[in-house]
């Protein structure tokens, strides 16, 4: 059985092993929100099949291994889903604003629960589809994890992507066919980055664009 405490010393280790320094607090609330996501995923089935013992690394440590790459302190999550990668990037920088946008209801009020129960008041979850949002201010960071393909997913956020705006999309393998796919002004701005997720055995990449 993986209580919290093992499921906080797999944190520790693995964010140690990427050189990542996560203070007992953020440890805590990553591995509460993991309770927390595994008791609503047995009645609403928010994510699939969750396993606990990968738990850590398929989500908490794949989350985070963007952390670097996030600008200023305005993030968008597109298609938050049940939190990632959006909710640990939130618990580990505090003083950024966050912004959970998900399209399913049940996903939305779970990801408000998580953020009651956690009191993250830096976060907001939002019903709405992508296509459809219209913040009051623009963000300083888009992120995205398994939402769509890359041409379909940089179409539907045209609008939010004003000067000086990053867009961060996390895949699994290099996703050549997709890049090959983007327009000509977009293929010229993807910055592919390897990302290093400690106890992941696959491949792990993020799509960079800097408008």
């Amino acid at each position: 059985m993986h209580d919290q405490q093992e499921l906080a010393n797999q944190l520790s280790t693995g964010s140690a092993r990427a050189g990542w320094i996560l203070d007992e607090p953020a440890t805590q609330r990553c591995t509460q929100f993991l309770e927390l996501l595994y008791t609503w995923n047995k009645v609403h089935n928010l994510t699939g099949a969750l396993c606990r013992s990968d738990a850590v690394s398929r989500h908490l440590l794949d989350s985070l291994s963007i952390a670097p790459l996030l600008k200023g302190r305005r993030h968008l999550d597109i298609g938050a889903g049940a939190g990632f990668p959006g909710l640990p990037l939130a618990i580990c920088r505090p003083a950024d604003q966050w912004t959970l946008l998900d399209s399913r209801g049940k996903r939305v009020a779970f990801l408000r629960q998580a953020c009651a129960t956690l009191e993250l008041t830096s976060v907001e979850a939002v019903h709405s589809r992508v296509e459809n949002y219209r913040p009051t201010e623009n963000f300083d960071t888009l992120v995205s994890r398994a939402v769509a393909a890359l041409p379909t997913l940089m179409d539907m956020t045209r609008h939010l992507c004003g000067e000086g705006v990053r867009v961060i999309v996390m895949k699994g393998i290099f996703p050549e066919t997709e890049i090959r796919e983007l327009p000509d002004s977009l293929r010229r701005r993807a910055d592919v980055v390897r990302l290093e997720v400690p106890g992941l055995d696959a491949e792990r990449h993020a799509v960079v664009f800097d408008n």
